[in-house]
């Protein structure tokens, strides 16, 4: 698909979608376009994954930038036209550029196109192979939830958790808050002094989904000299996921005199994680009130979890409303 400007039929619908269509970083056509979720500009999809290679903003300057296809450029993409390269004379639409140049063209060599379509057959073996491992390992691993319900999303719980443990994994629903109660006693009454281990999984008002796991237990901390002081505490597998990048982040190796801590269990908040809840804190009615990620300070206090370089987990953001939340032991 190179040089689409050369060889598009320039007429008065192509100049009246040219803006939209041409690309920031080339200045070409766009292919396979994608968007930017957070502003909203297109690129094509080559283009912007040479770009973050170097840059870890987008070039509308969007901090943590997550991309999408761009159903709108790829729909006014499909109703443009264009000449053949070779000269065999045929009007090719944008959808059948590469089938045309691969297999159609009558302007390339028999044998040629044989060779094309045996790597063609290659492509598509090794990805049936690999669609049928994701399906079968989806098979044996059902969870119920309602925030991960995407195929792709239940492997990639389940391959984290496989990590760790090396077994059959199983997960048993302990706790949904828009069915049980958004309260932090709540969330204790369901889930503290559990074995096992605890996966707490963050669906936002953005749809954003991360989460963390300990095989600490939770309990509701409550010391009366300290009005609802709370408890710092520690498991031997600890860990923060981003569900949307999927990506995983470990507990960092504390410095001299340095204090990490898996979760902090105190009895007004919900489920909250790092020493004193510094990288996760769940205020109670957590589907109505705001909660908040930290990230390192110069000086003071320091997240336990190497995490929130700007707010990875929640897409740049500080602060995040939650839509649902879920807690779920594993058996």
């Amino acid at each position: 698909m190179d040089d689409l400007e050369q060889y598009v039929i320039k007429d008065d619908f192509y100049n009246s979608i040219k803006d939209e269509i041409t690309c920031i970083i080339c200045v070409g056509i766009k292919k396979n376009p994608v968007m930017c979720c957070r502003c909203q500009n297109s690129f094509c999809s080559k283009c912007i994954k040479t770009w973050n290679e170097k840059n870890k903003i987008c070039p509308f300057k969007c901090s943590s930038p997550e991309y999408v296809d761009c159903r709108i450029i790829k729909n006014l993409l499909s109703k443009l036209t264009f000449k053949c390269k070779n000269n065999c004379g045929d009007i090719i639409p944008y959808d059948k550029i590469e089938i045309h140049y691969d297999f159609e063209c009558k302007k390339i060599d028999l044998k040629e196109k044989n060779k094309k379509l045996l790597t063609k057959y290659k492509e598509l073996e090794i990805k049936y192979d690999k669609l049928k491992k994701a399906f079968s390992s989806v098979i044996n691993f059902s969870l119920d939830s309602k925030i991960i319900e995407e195929p792709e999303d239940l492997i990639f719980i389940k391959n984290i958790l496989c990590q760790y443990y090396k077994r059959i994994i199983s997960l048993h629903l302990l706790y949904r808050a828009t069915r049980d109660g958004d309260t932090a006693q709540k969330f204790h009454e369901y889930c503290d002094n559990k074995e096992g281990g605890i996966l707490v999984v963050f669906q936002t008002t953005k749809n954003v989904i991360f989460g963390g796991f300990t095989n600490a237990t939770w309990i509701q901390h409550f010391n009366p000299e300290r009005k609802a002081a709370g408890r710092d505490k520690m498991g031997d597998i600890n860990f923060l996921f981003q569900v949307n990048l999927k990506k995983v982040y470990n507990l960092r190796i504390p410095e001299k005199n340095e204090k990490v801590a898996a979760i902090f269990c105190r009895s007004d908040c919900g489920p909250c994680f790092g020493s004193l809840g510094e990288d996760i804190w769940a205020h109670s009615n957590f589907l109505t009130k705001k909660g908040i990620l930290h990230k390192d300070l110069e000086k003071g206090r320091k997240c336990s979890f190497d995490t929130h370089i700007d707010y990875e987990l929640n897409n740049g953001e500080s602060f995040f409303l939650l839509k649902e939340l879920e807690a779920f032991v594993l058996i």
